[in-house]
């Protein structure tokens, strides 16, 4: 951390800490004694706990929105990108993303819930667009479409929780899930022109057929 102020030191060594420990087990001390300065000298730059996880918080939210202004054109490949991106996020700031009193808190409850319009907003544009070219079906079931939003969203959220049982299921990232959501919706040019792109190859890879799990279930 040579060349870095101090005030950068102490964002940097709180969010580790936090990281490593968890917001409430980690106290100032603590990260006055990492950094080899007195709790006062702390203090004079964050004087609670929670005014150092507002500065990270927004950290992190000036991080994500410069990120989401590279996939803003309304195609599932940004769409993809975007989420991987917003996935390293989550890995960066897990503390945020795994601490239910963390995200409790107002400051931070709105940043999520701010980050949870923008995508659902993006994802939604994309569909449109979608639409418009003739990869997709118009919404037949009213909802359908906002919904399948949410559960983007939701699958992308909690895929950081996920990565706790990734030995389950190694094959299946969270781009293939999100595909095995949205295929279904696409029209024949839209699969042709994803077959395209990605790939017969990929395009059947996508996770195990229920043909394999009807088999499986009978040998069992």
């Amino acid at each position: 951390m040579e060349g870095l102020k101090t005030r950068e030191k102490i964002i940097l060594t709180g969010k580790k800490l936090f990281n490593q420990h968890g917001f409430g087990a980690t106290t100032l001390y603590q990260i006055a004694q990492e950094l080899n300065i007195s709790r006062g000298n702390l203090t004079y730059y964050f004087k609670e706990k929670t005014d150092l996880l507002v500065v990270i918080t927004e950290e992190m939210t000036a991080k994500y929105k410069t990120k989401m202004v590279e996939t803003q054109f309304p195609s599932w490949e940004n769409t993809n990108n975007a989420t991987k991106a917003f996935h390293e996020l989550q890995k960066e700031y897990g503390f945020i993303f795994q601490d239910k009193q963390v995200m409790a808190f107002p400051f931070v409850k709105a940043q999520i819930e701010q980050i949870y319009k923008d995508d659902v907003k993006r994802q939604m544009a994309m569909i449109s667009f979608s639409i418009q070219v003739g990869n997709m079906r118009k919404e037949i079931i009213p909802g359908t479409y906002h919904n399948l939003c949410r559960t983007l969203w939701m699958n992308a959220f909690f895929w950081l929780l996920s990565d706790i049982y990734q030995d389950l299921d190694k094959e299946t990232g969270w781009d293939k899930i999100a595909w095995s959501l949205v295929l279904p919706h696409f029209t024949e040019k839209g699969l042709t022109a994803f077959k395209e792109h990605f790939g017969e190859t990929y395009y059947l890879s996508l996770g195990k057929t229920y043909q394999q799990y009807a088999e499986k279930s009978i040998n069992f």
